[in-house]
């Protein structure tokens, strides 16, 4: 996703924060078909001219804020993935894996609004394959960490097996109204 300027000022970096936190605010409240450039300026208490400084359209607002929730989660999961715990059965440490990444990805209540947003802005895919990708790898490493003599191709299947299921949970969970 393309921004229009990269903040290197800190007043800056604090402006696009801010346009990502509104965003992120009226997911959580409203729904991916109230987020406009409009609705996310109101949020931000900021003029519509300060997001086109950074952002061409919503989709990058979205493109960047979906990558901001991404890293969110590859974080969580390098943190999780210690030598300690890599040491535990290989069951006990996938079944805490999927519950701090479950965590993680429901931590700030947009996750259903972005997977929707998945479905509306095709442009958005590409970060989700990249992601896919570099998951399918992250687990392969995690998997051969917990002493699985496969070769790397098959680890690398059963890290995209598991990043697909993840999906189709939350696919699930979109389906069902908002508890």
């Amino acid at each position: 996703m393309q921004r229009r300027r990269n903040p290197s000022q800190r007043r800056s970096q604090e402006r696009v924060e801010l346009i990502l936190a509104a965003t992120a605010e009226i997911l959580r409240r409203q729904g991916i078909g109230a987020v406009t450039t409009n609705s996310i300026a109101a949020e931000a208490g900021i003029p519509v001219s300060s997001i086109y400084q950074y952002f061409p359209s919503k989709v990058e607002i979205l493109g960047a804020l979906y990558e901001q929730y991404l890293a969110g989660i590859v974080a969580v999961i390098d943190a999780f993935a210690t030598p300690e715990r890599l040491q535990q059965p290989w069951e006990e440490f996938l079944t805490a894996f999927v519950k701090v990444i479950f965590q993680q990805e429901t931590r700030e209540h947009i996750d259903r609004e972005l997977w929707s947003a998945l479905g509306l802005f095709p442009e958005l895919g590409e970060l989700e394959n990249a992601h896919r990708a570099r998951m399918a790898d992250r687990i392969a490493d995690i998997l051969r960490q917990l002493g699985s003599t496969w070769p790397r191709p098959r680890l690398r299947r059963i890290g995209s097996f598991i990043y697909e299921l993840n999906n189709a949970v939350w696919n699930y969970r979109a389906s069902y109204p908002k508890p």
